[in-house]
């Protein structure tokens, strides 16, 4: 990985550059030359033709990946996909206006195609001061280390089956009573690039590895309980066990059986790290955007030294490379970074790429985020809640009436945080001991009010794909039987 100073000069771009203009375009189209063009050599030449077609800022940014995926329903593995998308994308920006266009080829006319409209599009849209593509990184962008294996490359179709094959028995296995309703495995293998007229070139390949299993458990009785998901995230081989998965998902969905009714009652609510991540994270996520909170519809918007939350710290880290966000640079090329969002409660910065960062009069933080079919947005990395200092079991005996929630399932607005739903998997607690599983209980509330209700965070934490989260306790929830 480099930093670029010169585009559409030196012989690597003047060679790329005939590709782009009719010569030995023939061989080009071929999927030969779609698996074996350079990826930044690509990006570099787009960027010197948007130049020369009167651009005055211009990026390109490619990717090409292939996925195997083995899926798995009713209780079987029913097929495996091959999938091996590619494109690249062009964004211009013409006196202060930008233009962007994207195809899913390598293809030289293609791509040049692609450059024209972009340019067109600028030309048409109105001018944005705001507008402008980030500097280079001073020297080289640092490597990240241990987010590619290489021997993803040699995983073939069987490989990938017997991953899945061994959830699905595992599972199975574990209890007669557990019933796979659909699951899958992917092993995914990445390469994107990026460069830019103002110098950053950057390129990378990164491993990714996903599995999930989801189901119930029904007993000869008719009792069927709850669903449950649960999944599990690795850059490499040696990092893939479906089995701990499997049978985690086996536990919980047989604990759930016999289930009962609760009265209605207002107490505490235990959120596991996979029920935060359908509760709490995407309400976070649109406070700390940037671009919701300068276009004031963030809560967290003129909070920015105030307190959001009780005592809990909460960072996005895109060089963990535990988290399948990690990777050493975002989609403009920006270099990724460590960011303390919310620090013991108090609010201490927001997610920017460059165009909010510009508007804020700051760097950005490195969170461009997309792909080739769309200009650069703003998302997470790696979100990482900081651990507490109480063990769960302790958690659990400090409760007095309360409700572990496995999993929600409701409505939950990012705006206003509101939120109301169903409590899945979830189990009682009476008097400090976990007494037996629930059913038809509502929950509902208010997730910005819940943050300042956190009441304990536990030393555990559990990665979930891109998320790094422990157990959480809040404080004056509303139950409601259903």
């Amino acid at each position: 990985m480099s930093k670029g100073k010169d585009h559409g000069k030196g012989k690597r771009n003047r060679s790329i550059r005939r590709g782009l203009t009719g010569n030995d375009r023939e061989s080009n189209n071929n999927d030969a030359y779609a698996k074996g063009v350079d990826l930044l050599d690509l990006c570099s030449l787009a960027v010197s033709e948007a130049l020369r077609l009167g651009a005055s800022e211009a990026e390109a940014y490619a990717s090409r990946s292939r996925h195997i995926t083995a899926y798995i329903e009713s209780n079987d593995l029913k097929h495996v996909k091959i999938d091996e998308p590619l494109g690249i994308g062009i964004r211009v920006i013409l006196n202060k206006a930008q233009g962007f266009a994207s195809v899913n080829t390598f293809n030289p006319d293609k791509v040049r195609d692609a450059i024209s409209t972009a340019i067109s599009m600028a030309r048409a849209c109105p001018r944005d001061r705001y507008q402008r593509l980030p500097l280079p990184s001073k020297g080289s962008i640092p490597k990240l280390n241990g987010i590619y294996d290489s021997s993803i490359e040699g995983l073939g179709v069987d490989d990938v089956a017997s991953y899945a094959h061994e959830m699905l028995n595992t599972a199975k296995g574990y209890d007669a009573r557990v019933t796979v309703d659909s699951g899958l495995f992917e092993s995914s293998s990445l390469e994107h690039a990026v460069s830019n007229s103002n110098g950053i070139e950057a390129c990378e390949r990164i491993s990714i590895i996903t599995w999930s299993i989801m189901g119930m458990a029904r007993d000869g009785s008719g009792n069927v309980s709850n669903f449950d998901v649960q999944m599990g995230s690795s850059h490499g081989i040696r990092g893939v066990d479906v089995v701990s998965t499997a049978r985690e998902f086996a536990s919980n969905v047989v604990r759930s059986l016999n289930s009962r009714k609760v009265e209605s009652f207002k107490g505490t609510m235990i959120v596991t790290p996979n029920a935060f991540l359908e509760l709490m994270r995407d309400p976070l996520v649109f406070a700390i955007n940037a671009f919701n909170v300068q276009r004031r519809v963030s809560r967290f918007a003129r909070m920015l030294g105030k307190r959001v939350a009780a005592d809990i710290t909460i960072i996005d880290d895109g060089t963990y490379i535990e988290g399948i966000g990690a990777s050493s640079f975002d989609r403009e090329g920006v270099v990724h970074r460590r960011n303390v969002i919310v620090e013991h409660g108090i609010l201490k910065g927001f997610i920017h790429n460059t165009y909010t960062a510009t508007k804020a009069g700051i760097e950005s933080t490195g969170n461009a985020s997309g792909g080739i079919a769309s200009p650069p947005s703003i998302d997470t990395t790696n979100l990482i809640v900081e651990a507490g200092g109480i063990g769960y079991d302790e958690m659990v005996r400090e409760v007095k009436d309360g409700i572990i929630v496995n999993r929600f399932s409701g409505n939950v607005s990012s705006v206003d945080g509101n939120f109301s739903g169903v409590v899945k998997g979830g189990h009682m607690i009476k008097g400090g001991e976990i007494a037996y599983p629930v059913r038809e209980m509502m929950v509902a509330g208010n997730i910005y009010a819940a943050l300042k209700d956190i009441s304990m965070v536990s030393k555990e934490r559990k990665l979930v794909l891109d998320s790094l989260l422990p157990y959480i306790a809040v404080d004056n929830v509303s139950f409601t039987t259903g």
